[in-house]
């Protein structure tokens, strides 16, 4: 990376940094430049005499439960901005396992629709580059729509710009990275004799096996079916800058650059001959040392349920009772603490850091491309693309609006402590906001007033600038314009074995990966194997890093 980008990088870290600390029916045109059609669309001054817009209902796709108190923030919300905005929202809420896919047929079918949670775990990949998405830089660091300028500094949106430098998205996050954790049973480790938290891998093993055991119709882990162990187990080790991962549809592909970083000697894909491995350097030289943890999961997956794969809501699993620990982030502990105490008498909630370098906070532990892993995307077909931007512009003008929608309603559901902390009252519960899919930024984070002293340290770790480093071509985004049709039929193929994998459910994980890539060659993986080549040699000849 030049010494230009890292300063900007580093700048908007910082910038992320420090906030977080002080505290993640008009037609109008989308071609048109943004026009402030109600002045200030937050205020609710009645020496406020600029003429409402006319009503206008946009309509969106999020994913997840619907809070039970959702239509009392709505309606709040409605009452607050009658004057000033005049909008609506219908939100349709899609179940998990569901969304990429609703949002995928509806798209297809030319549903209206006004915003869509999307991310490149879900279409946003393949979307963007169709057309579908409607482009949405010149509504950000624009005096018209001042709360997103406030909110998103012009170094975070830089960072958020796709292939084309061109931004499709509003991103959110409150840190670049949510730090993965076990949650676990902390009533239940004292129970089974365990007289200090959880502090490491085999630990953690002792734990599962006590578990199984002793406690009968308890599963040790919960995790979810599609996702099944994610990042843990994975090795920690140092990453070679000559050999860069990108996972592609679920494939993963190795590619493997010249010692001077400036050219592609090869790329390497998941189930590729023997023979390919070997032109890697170590520990990538052979396919079983590149995922050392796939044969840790097949030996852990005694510790998941039968029917593991069917699992959609891991943290509903263990909230009723049926589970030990789940997969989790830390993000959600102060709520999940509180909801576990609420359901289950006398239990109590804690976390097990499981990645090294972040459980010891040391610095430059976390890789990161600086980018927002959740967004919402606009189609291009809304026909109400201002007046949506207008909404999102008011949420972000003040913590009073934003902090609506994020906790609730004041005094019913939470209240204020201080500048940057809140305490959650008793009908918090009937308003859980998923804050990831809507409305979080770095400049708006509360604390829990009761959160304890270990969980806010790594919190307070994960805001600071030197914590993250930017890995080789982490800022390369592939464009798969040239190899729609060969993504989407490698992705379809490959997400089934994938998800099984990641799961822990195949023993013989290199002999089916060898069976899966040769099903692969017939779909296209070497065109896009050359598709990668070809790109990355252009990112790094146009001075990528």
């Amino acid at each position: 990376m030049n010494d230009m980008k890292m300063k900007r990088m580093t700048t908007a870290v910082l910038t992320v940094a420090l906030a977080a600390s002080v505290a993640a029916c008009s037609n109008n045109n989308s071609n048109e430049e943004p026009t402030s059609t109600d002045g200030n669309a937050g205020a609710t001054n009645s020496a406020n005499t600029t003429k409402a817009p006319s009503a206008v209902t946009l309509k969106g796709m999020l994913f997840g439960d619907e809070p039970q108190d959702m239509s009392l923030v709505l309606d709040e919300f409605e009452k607050r901005t009658k004057d000033t905005l005049n909008t609506k929202l219908d939100i349709q809420w899609n179940p998990i396992a569901d969304h990429k896919q609703k949002v995928k047929l509806m798209m297809t079918a030319g549903e209206s629709v006004d915003f869509v949670f999307d991310a490149d775990f879900q279409n946003l990949k393949e979307l963007i580059p169709q057309g579908a998405y409607a482009q949405l830089d010149k509504y950000f660091n624009n005096d018209d729509y001042p709360g997103l300028k406030a909110a998103f500094t012009p170094e975070f949106i830089e960072m958020n710009k796709r292939y084309d430098d061109h931004l499709y998205t509003i991103p959110f996050t409150q840190y670049f990275y949510d730090i993965p954790v076990i949650y676990i049973r902390k009533d239940l480790r004292e129970k089974l004799g365990f007289s200090e938290p959880i502090s490491s891998y085999e630990e953690l093993q002792q734990f599962y096996d006590k578990v199984l055991a002793s406690e009968d119709g308890i599963t040790p882990l919960a995790v979810k079916g599609n996702g099944g162990f994610q990042e843990v187990l994975a090795p920690e080790r140092e990453e070679l800058d000559t050999v860069r991962p990108v996972n592609l549809g679920g494939i993963v592909y190795f590619v493997h650059l010249s010692d001077d970083l400036k050219t592609v000697q090869d790329v390497v894909a998941f189930g590729d001959p023997a023979e390919e491995w070997a032109k890697l350097p170590a520990p990538f030289d052979t396919m079983k040392s590149a995922f050392a943890q796939y044969d840790k999961w097949a030996e852990w997956s005694k510790y998941l349920e039968k029917d593991v794969l069917s699992q959609k809501d891991q943290k509903a699993y263990f909230m009723s009772g049926k589970a030990a620990s789940y997969y989790g982030t830390l993000s959600s502990y102060a709520a999940d603490k509180k909801k576990l105490q609420d359901t289950i008498a006398g239990s109590d909630l804690e976390f097990f850091v499981f990645k090294e370098k972040i459980r010891n906070m040391e610095p430059h532990a976390i890789s990161t491309n600086y980018k927002a892993n959740n967004s919402l995307a606009i189609p291009v077909s809304s026909k109400n693309i201002d007046r949506t931007m207008k909404f999102f512009d008011w949420i972000f003008q003040s913590r009073e609006n934003h902090d609506l929608f994020e906790y609730g309603i004041p005094g019913k559901h939470w209240e204020p402590v201080g500048e940057n902390k809140l305490k959650l009252l008793d009908d918090s519960k009937n308003y859980t906001f998923p804050g990831y899919e809507f409305t979080w930024n770095p400049t708006m984070i509360r604390m829990p007033e009761d959160l304890d002293e270990t969980a806010q340290k790594y919190l307070e770790y994960s805001a600071k600038a030197d914590t993250y480093y930017s890995a080789v071509l982490a800022k390369f985004a592939f464009d798969t314009s040239n190899v729609k049709g060969e993504f989407a039929n490698i992705q379809s193929k490959a997400d089934p074995f994938i998800q099984t994998l990641k799961a822990g459910q195949v023993k013989d994980w290199e002999g089916d990966a060898v069976k899966l890539n040769k099903d692969l060659q017939g779909l296209g993986l070497d065109k896009i194997r050359n598709e990668i080549k070809t790109q990355v040699q252009a990112y790094l000849d146009g001075g990528g890093k």
